[in-house]
């Protein structure tokens, strides 16, 4: 009996290697992620950028089911051909995918979901996540991910990222935060063992009072599963609530709230507040109305009446008759915002050009797509170039652009200053910032003109943060040049670049950077400032996984982006119907100026 069992299993194992082979052979070496990991409830990736999200599936794949189907079809080779071969493993389950796929994300730390079509799936991408893997040969992390460690583990984690916040940290000197104090704070435990979650917490709050929104745990969850069931947002005049599709206010005729639970709404946005980054005002203010939807935790914050898990929430809302008080059953899952406005490249009314960009992408069809827009809008009155809503990714929209919109003269500008934070004094590497188009000003790939633009900018230009001596590379320069771009012409009618609280990372350097050309004006809300190039680091004992960031990067008029943002010239306040697609004010306003 037992050497039955034997042989069929050494025969399940070999179709299993074989299957796996034949996979590998069928589908092009491809992938649309620039970095893979196993995590402990799926899979975490890069898409866009470096920032990693979870996720929640590819080509229209859950992950649940790629995962156990790989497992089925390859065996032992199961995470191999993920990673390796995934146009391969998707046609072997039916699924026949062209050079691009349509993946769907949420984010570790506040859960958002993001939806993004068509990513392209490429060679460089599927080499780097080939090397990662060969390079991290051995038990996955995650898989010894304790659930509690003990207390004087959890003080070593604690004094580890002491270390890093002080060595390995940009923005550790920028505000005056008394981290003796943050951290004897976290580590006010007891003795005896420490809820790994409860860790977690605790270095999330220490990280976010340094107000950079790049540095940061990979994920927090939450302690409760009770989540508001509708979307809150500052507006004109106060808070609207409205439904999580977006169709409507959550009651029509009373569009603002002012009270969850019978608790002021003010109270609500302070607990929320609380587990916010403490960065540019915009940033606050977002997260704290984005924070409302743990209703759960800050029902324990708030001690409200009737526990974290209890199935209703009360909304009391106010409108231009009075108000009234809508109840609704809690959510499961936490909403999310999605991409808004929802809208497409175009022409408005025949002589305005509209170009959407929902998010900073790298791949050749995004970036050929800016070119053919541009050419389709080259005799328009004006041009409106929508980023609202734009989290952030890869500077190359940036340098596709703006050769279109440069000054008539033609002649390169500087767009964004940075220097990187040095590896215990080490002399940082020329091209340590190349994936963000900055260099030295002794670069030698400069051209004349490049290296006269970056000598005229040097003079004027005053960093509003003086870095601490020692401890930073020299600047190194983004300039805008009309020859990175052969396909560019001058366009030459006026420019509006939409803004609003939704901006961060790529997207505040693009509108800072656009924001200083003469034929620009930026029109809408603030962003929310951010600009950081975080690394990642792993804490020993606890495994707790988070972000610093490496770099301290500059407006063309020298304010730092962290804890500031980009100003529009003409503020526009969000009204409440823009919230539902009922009007677009900042979008009219544009119009009107183009007009």
């Amino acid at each position: 009996m037992i050497r039955c069992l034997c042989v069929a299993f050494v025969a399940w194992v070999s179709i299993a290697e074989l299957a796996a082979q034949e996979v590998s052979r069928d589908g092009p070496p491809l992938s649309p992620f620039r970095g893979m990991r196993a995590a402990a409830n799926g899979i975490e990736v890069q898409v866009l950028d470096d920032t990693w999200h979870a996720l929640d599936s590819v080509a229209g794949v859950d992950t649940g089911t790629l995962l156990r189907e790989s497992q089925r079809l390859c065996g032992a080779l199961a995470w191999k051909r993920v990673t390796e071969d995934l146009p391969a493993l998707l046609a072997a389950m039916g699924h026949d995918v062209g050079e691009s796929v349509d993946v769907v994300v949420h984010d570790l730390t506040t859960g958002e979901v993001r939806e993004l079509p068509a990513v392209p799936m490429t060679r460089e991408n599927r080499r780097r996540v080939k090397d990662a893997q060969r390079d991290a040969r051995g038990p996955e992390p995650d898989a010894a991910v304790p659930a509690a460690i003990s207390a004087a583990d959890a003080r070593g984690d604690l004094r580890r990222l002491r270390e890093l916040l002080d060595d390995a940290f940009a923005y550790r000197d920028l505000r005056p935060v008394d981290l003796d104090a943050l951290l004897r704070e976290a580590g006010a435990f007891g003795s005896g063992t420490v809820d790994r979650l409860d860790l977690v917490r605790r270095v999330d709050h220490v990280l976010r009072a340094f107000g950079d929104g790049h540095s940061r745990v990979d994920e927090v969850p939450p302690v409760s599963n009770t989540f508001l069931p509708c979307l809150v947002q500052q507006v004109a005049g106060g808070h609207v609530a409205f439904r999580a599709d977006r169709s409507a206010f959550v009651d029509a005729a009373h569009p603002f709230l002012t009270a969850i639970d019978g608790v002021p709404l003010a109270r609500w946005l302070a607990a929320a507040g609380a587990h916010a980054t403490r960065g540019s005002a915009t940033m606050q203010a977002r997260d704290a109305e984005r924070g409302l939807r743990d209703l759960g935790d800050l029902r324990l914050d708030l001690e409200v009446p009737g526990g974290p898990r209890a199935g209703a929430v009360k909304l009391t809302l106010q409108g231009s008759d009075g108000s009234c008080d809508v109840q609704l059953d809690v959510a499961a899952r936490r909403p999310t915002y999605g991409a808004w406005p929802r809208a497409d490249t175009g022409l408005i009314d025949g002589d305005v050009g509209y170009l959407r960009l929902l998010q900073m992408r790298g791949d050749a069809p995004f970036l050929d797509g800016i070119d053919a827009a541009m050419r389709a809008f080259r005799g328009t009155r004006g041009l409106v170039v929508d980023v609202r809503g734009n989290g952030g990714g890869t500077r190359d929209a940036l340098r596709r652009l703006a050769p279109y919109l440069l000054p008539g003269d033609g002649e390169p500008i500087v767009g964004n200053v940075a220097a990187i934070l040095l590896d215990h004094g080490e002399p940082a590497p020329v091209d340590t910032l190349a994936d963000r188009g900055l260099y030295p000003a002794d670069w030698p790939g400069w051209s004349d003109a490049q290296r006269a633009a970056i000598t005229r900018f040097a003079r004027g230009f005053q960093p509003s943060w003086k870095l601490p001596p020692g401890r930073f590379s020299p600047w190194h320069f983004l300039v805008l040049d009309r020859g990175d771009n052969g396909a560019a012409f001058a366009y030459g009618g006026k420019v509006v670049v939409l803004i609003d609280r939704g901006c961060f990372s790529a997207t505040d350097v693009f509108a800072a950077a656009l924001g200083a050309l003469p034929q620009v004006t930026l029109v809408g809300e603030a962003t929310s400032g951010g600009s950081g190039r975080a690394t990642r680091h792993v804490l020993p004992k606890s495994r707790i996984r988070l972000q610093l960031s490496t770099m301290a990067s500059f407006r063309p008029d020298g304010v730092l982006f962290e804890g500031n943002g980009v100003v529009p010239d003409v503020a526009v306040a969000v009204e409440p119907g823009d919230l539902i697609g009922a009007s677009d004010t900042a979008l009219q306003r544009a119009l009107e100026m183009l007009r």
